[in-house]
């Protein structure tokens, strides 16, 4: 019994070490996201100040924001436009160029309303690129 004992709490503890490890990880990886995103420059046009070369990654879609007052779940689970940028090219987009936008108005709005006023969020839409050297 006290084999079965000392086996039982040498596998618990083990175990704690792999969640722990897997914690350590994980904020590992979502540092290293952040830090790629908020290095990322976005611009309406199709040039980069400072970057005269660029080799296009593909388009992007994403929420860039939301009317302060509306909150659904339609909205809010949806990647922000920078992070659907890294979660299909990685850590390789500079920025995102040719950036467009609109106002999407939620589906329990009761009529279109001024951004800010109308239950509804921001979606961007552009082209992730990566500087070349």
């Amino acid at each position: 019994m006290r084999r079965l004992g000392f086996v039982l709490m040498t596998l618990a503890i083990a175990g704690c070490g792999i969640v722990r490890d897997e914690g350590i990880k994980l904020r590992q990886e979502n540092a290293a996201t952040e830090a790629s995103v908020k290095r990322m420059v976005l611009v309406q046009g199709d040039q980069v100040p400072g970057h005269p070369k660029l080799t296009a990654l593909g388009s992007v879609e994403g929420v860039c924001g939301r009317a302060s007052a509306y909150d659904d779940d339609a909205s809010s689970a949806s990647p922000g436009f920078k992070h659907a940028a890294y979660d299909r090219y990685g850590d390789k987009v500079d920025a995102i160029i040719k950036v467009d936008s609109w106002f999407v108005i939620g589906n329990e709005a009761s009529a279109p309303g001024e951004p800010g006023n109308a239950e509804g969020h921001f979606q961007c839409r552009g082209t992730a690129v990566h500087f070349e050297q």
